[in-house]
């Protein structure tokens, strides 16, 4: 891996095996993440069965929850599994996330996240970080956050993904709150001077080269996720621009090494629907895509060979 860390970020009913297998075609450099995975939907589950596969190496699995037991107990099956790293979520605002008393509003009771993160520790020999906000609601001071860090960095943790903008817990979708307040690098910046000794990632709104070449050697490293998701191509200018790698893929070059993923035995009896639906958008602002989504639909809804994935015929002016 190389030492510019861009990781892609967890995102719910998205960031699954499946995509994380499409990704890593694209990408050799970028790191992985699971979906966000709430403690107990993990004990109780078949998501404690799943073990990482080579090819998704790094994979950080991203828990939350606000029960520290329940936290080690995962931790000690995670470690087993393969997984390089824990990642704690006191950063999503959903309203289903505030009604169970995790995610972002547990900035509020930094206590019990450091305790969480004791947990894990004890249970595991796994590196922690935290994915959280720069605080909650519209006042722009970083209390909270600061905090938070002094709490969990003396129980264990020594790395923090920030989304550069306050949570708004009240009011606000998750949708709205990935626009909503305004980004506040600059804070972030002042977060990572605090901390010499702890590693930061910026998080929000990285979605061109430019703005990955301007914050790259800043922080740490960078978390991207719907421009990744939206533009699946945008990895080969990361791979290229980015990491100076020159073997970029053409499109059907990506499908012809999906299709042998998906023809492999752990695949057997997977639905094309799980194995399509993230590769809508391979084509997205060409003039082929309005007709490569029709395409994927038509396998998906009439259960066809998926092995025509590489028979799409490209309009030519792309």
């Amino acid at each position: 891996m190389n030492n510019k860390r861009i990781y892609l970020a967890p995102m719910v009913g998205r960031t699954d095996q499946y995509y994380r297998s499409f990704v890593r075609i694209l990408s050799k450099n970028i790191y992985l993440y699971t979906e966000m995975i709430t403690c107990d939907s993990f004990l109780h589950t078949d998501r404690k069965n799943y073990t990482v596969k080579e090819e998704e190496k790094n994979l950080t699995i991203q828990l939350a929850g606000s029960d520290p037991k329940k936290y080690g107990l995962c931790a000690s099956i995670i470690e087993e599994k393969g997984y390089n790293e824990i990642n704690l979520n006191i950063g999503c605002p959903s309203s289903k996330v505030v009604k169970g008393e995790f995610g972002a509003c547990l900035m509020r009771d930094p206590d019990k996240v450091a305790d969480c993160v004791y947990e894990i520790k004890k249970s595991c020999s796994l590196p922690i970080s935290i994915k959280t906000r720069l605080g909650l609601g519209y006042e722009e001071n970083l209390d909270l956050l600061f905090n938070l860090i002094d709490k969990t960095k003396d129980s264990g943790c020594s790395k923090y993904i920030i989304h550069a903008r306050n949570a708004i817990l009240n009011g606000l979708s998750p949708k709205k709150n990935r626009k909503i307040p305004l980004l506040r690098y600059a804070d972030v910046s002042v977060i990572k001077n605090a901390y010499p000794d702890l590693k930061f990632y910026l998080n929000g709104g990285v979605d061109d080269i430019l703005e990955i070449r301007k914050n790259i050697n800043k922080f740490d490293g960078l978390m991207i996720g719907r421009k990744i998701y939206d533009n699946p191509m945008f990895l080969n200018e990361i791979e290229e621009k980015i990491y100076g790698n020159e073997g970029v893929l053409s499109r059907k070059s990506i499908l012809d090494e999906y299709l042998k993923y998906a023809l492999s035995p752990e695949n057997k009896d997977t639905s094309n629907y799980l194995l399509l639906r993230h590769l809508f958008s391979l084509y997205y602002n060409t003039s082929s895509s309005k007709k490569w989504k029709k395409f994927i639909h038509d396998i998906i809804q009439s259960d066809k060979n998926i092995e025509l994935i590489t028979n799409f015929e490209e309009s030519t002016y792309d």
